[in-house]
């Protein structure tokens, strides 16, 4: 259960990544989001169990701030709202939360990036 919630936390997380960072039109021909989510999945499975552990406990205190907020987990909230909260962990005075955010826009942006050149 613990794994499923993280993996609907990170999908949501990189979806609200990639429309804040890569607007696009509102038709689709190309729609690569899961193949990001996989990747950045992926990611973090081939990281140290030492690394993997304290990512997996961030993420899921990431996901329970939104029920502290707003009363619903971040991967069930609006994209308005998801974005609010996304922002408030990169302003966050903690070096920590700031840290969680930029390591998944650096894999979504590394990602989104480097299939946009392959295709």
């Amino acid at each position: 259960m613990i794994k499923r919630i993280f993996t609907n936390t990170v999908s949501a997380l990189c979806y609200s990544l990639i429309d804040s960072r890569f607007p696009s039109p509102q038709t689709y021909q190309y729609f690569p989001h899961n193949s990001v989510v996989q990747f950045v999945l992926e990611q973090q499975n081939r990281m140290p169990d030492y690394l993997q552990f304290p990512l997996l406990f961030l993420t899921l205190i990431f996901e329970s701030w939104g029920l502290l907020r707003t009363g619903s987990l971040f991967h069930c909230q609006s994209p308005s709202i998801r974005q609010l909260q996304i922002q408030a962990w990169k302003n966050s005075p903690f070096q920590i939360c700031r840290d969680l955010m930029r390591f998944y826009e650096s894999l979504v942006v590394l990602y989104w990036q480097s299939d946009y050149i392959n295709s």
